[in-house]
């Protein structure tokens, strides 16, 4: 009996198992003055302090966290970053009090520490 038991009790745990889905995580942000998908060098960094100082906008805010892979809105103001072939396509937003630098599809990219 015991021995039935110990298959039985196998058999379930198994079936939980492939039951429960996928666990999925956020991409490794970089350290640093950027949290990243991508790393950018001292000087990309220095120019994004100077683009985003010149530049200011009001920090909206959104419900949960933003995060690098998060799509967000097309309602929220968003400014083309000019000037640098790195950032050429990208634009900026100003979400949360965090400087968000998002793809052409409002997809964050990077999370810019602005120093």
């Amino acid at each position: 009996m015991e021995k039935s038991m110990s298959v039985l009790a196998r058999i379930l745990a198994l079936s939980l198992v492939a039951a429960i889905p996928a666990i999925t995580t956020q991409p490794v942000r970089a350290q640093g003055a950027s949290d990243a998908a991508q790393s950018y060098s001292a000087d990309e960094r220095a120019f994004l302090d100077g683009y985003i100082s010149r530049t200011a906008m009001p920090s909206a805010t959104i419900a949960g966290d933003v995060t690098v892979g998060t799509q967000l809105a097309g309602n929220l103001s968003y400014h083309a970053i000019d000037g640098h072939p790195r950032f050429r396509g990208h634009r900026y937003t100003h979400v949360n009090n965090n400087h968000v630098i998002v793809d052409g599809n409002n997809r964050v990219i990077a999370i810019h520490r602005h120093h």
